[in-house]
């Protein structure tokens, strides 16, 4: 398999205010712009998006982008990529991609995943059959799809709540983050045009959190990861596995919270150091009739909705709200399966939250976030 190179690469971060525990405002470069964070990353998991168009995430304030190596692995396939202009030219979109590695999959898709010292035999879930998923194959398929960032392959640990199993998880974690680093150095680091981030495994154990951390910064990566949260462990566990996490990464390189996505998750997330996210969460929501709104969710697939002549959320300037068609008639839509309300609630949930992240970037500037902190955690209580 061929590696793409994409030039020498400018990617850097630079910090404009916070600490290594508190909200934070920078600035990510990368030879394919700028990303002002905190940030909210969407997802296009097979490299499309699923609700709307691509040409309107500019206009939301989206920056970059994730895509899941493993799935475009399994289709199209990476050569398949490679001929469609990479991973940029399949998404039509030229600001920079981040792709996962397909650690958490191996998660999610645990009764189809043996573990192994080398890596996860995965069950193909298109063509049946085993694929040996290594971290040294992840990182050669990520080579060839050619994101501007690229994470290593981890364990991400099944029971988060089980000490055990967490310490064997970062234990193999680290070492193939080694093996990882080792091949991107070999590569040429960022001027392959691509950079590398770790990622922090340790469940719910502070100590083990810690030492993740650290063994992570030894190998200096291009930025930094929190792994194995919003896995079934709780709202209160999964902060307190940030906050586990953050005072030990390096406070001028990225953090990222992986697959969190909620406004609860992100502000408070936000409160404890952390810079960039990604998540499912808010377009799924959209697409099975959860609105996320300033006063908190809407399930419009509720009666109370039949006869309302309000837009999704009155105000709300995104393409959905300022169509004209009322709650009332995307209810109607989804009882009888039409495709347009789910993309409409799909496209005000993510409008949402990329307003959101602008509002938090302007309160951490002007000084006003825990006032926005105690907005969000009013409509999004916290769980007791």
């Amino acid at each position: 398999m061929a590696w793409a190179f994409a030039g020498t690469m400018t990617f850097h971060f630079n910090r404009h205010s916070g600490e290594a525990d508190g909200p934070r405002l920078g600035t990510l470069h990368t030879n394919r712009g700028e990303v002002q964070t905190p940030a909210f990353m969407p997802v296009a998991t097979r490299g499309l998006m699923r609700g709307p168009w691509h040409s309107q995430l500019r206009p939301m304030g989206v920056d970059m982008m994730l895509a899941n190596a493993f799935h475009l692995f399994v289709r199209p396939g990476v050569e398949t990529v490679q001929k469609l202009g990479g991973v940029h030219g399949m998404m039509g979109w030229d600001g920079p991609v981040l792709t996962d590695s397909g650690g958490f999959q191996a998660f999610s898709l645990s009764s189809k995943t043996k573990v192994t010292e080398q890596g996860f035999k995965m069950q193909n879930p298109v063509q049946g059959g085993w694929i040996d998923w290594t971290p040294a194959f992840a990182f050669e398929v990520q080579a060839g799809l050619a994101p501007d960032i690229a994470m290593i392959l981890d364990v991400c640990p099944a029971k988060p709540l089980d000490e055990t199993i967490c310490k064997n998880a970062i234990a193999t974690t680290l070492r193939w983050a080694k093996e990882q680093r080792d091949l991107h150095d070999a590569r040429g680091g960022v001027d392959s045009g691509q950079a590398q981030f770790g990622i922090v495994q340790g469940g719910v154990f502070g100590d083990l959190r810690e030492s993740c951390a650290k063994g992570l910064v030894e190998l200096d990566f291009d930025g930094y990861a929190v792994g194995g949260v919003s896995v079934g462990e709780g709202f209160h566990a999964m902060m307190a596995g940030v906050e586990n996490s953050t005072p030990f990464l390096p406070v001028d390189k990225i953090r990222y919270l992986m697959g969190v996505g909620t406004p609860l998750d992100l502000v408070e997330s936000v409160a404890r150091g952390i810079d960039i996210f990604d998540c499912v969460w808010p377009m799924r929501a959209g697409r099975f009739a959860t609105a996320i709104t300033n006063q908190g969710k809407l399930h419009l697939l509720n009666a109370q909705f039949t006869n309302d002549t309000s837009p999704i959320e009155p105000g709300c300037p995104c393409d959905a709200c300022i169509s004209g068609i009322p709650r009332g008639a995307l209810r109607a839509g989804f009882k009888s399966k039409e495709l347009l309300p789910s993309m409409m609630v799909a496209q005000h949930n993510l409008f949402f939250i990329e307003n959101l992240m602008r509002r938090i970037r302007e309160a951490i500037r002007d000084g006003s976030f825990e006032t926005l902190r105690a907005e969000i955690v009013s409509a999004y209580p916290m769980p007791s």
